[in-house]
């Protein structure tokens, strides 16, 4: 049976980690749209680009500080998201990015099933 902090524990970490995989998809997007020159000027690109970045920086580092979850899957996928950024459009590899995104996401929910204690 879960207590008030045992739940109140699952919901902010389940949060901490939403916010880090919506910051992510964000950053994703913004690889995205860098590499096919859909913004307008290279400013435009470098302000978003710095934007999500420090987004995702934000929300990885909120989990970071517990030494328990998924924190490796977490690097992983900001391993993922630099390669990305990196790339050109030929060259951006999605389906590790995906796959380190599912990984994450399969890592929260054990983790989160273990902090319930089921």
């Amino acid at each position: 049976m879960s207590t008030p902090t045992t739940l109140t524990l699952y919901l902010a970490r389940r949060d901490a980690y939403a916010a880090f995989l919506s910051a992510a998809d964000q950053e994703s997007s913004v690889c995205y749209w860098e590499a096919e020159a859909r913004y307008e000027t290279s400013e435009a690109a470098i302000s978003a680009r710095d934007e999500a970045y420090a987004v995702t920086r934000d929300t990885c580092n909120r989990i970071m500080v517990e030494p328990t979850g998924p924190q490796k899957e977490a690097e992983a996928l900001v391993e993922q998201l630099r390669r990305l950024g990196r790339a050109d459009a030929q060259e951006q590899d999605w389906v590790s990015f995906k796959k380190a995104r599912e990984v994450f996401v399969n890592a929260c929910r054990m983790h989160l099933q273990e902090v319930l204690g089921a």
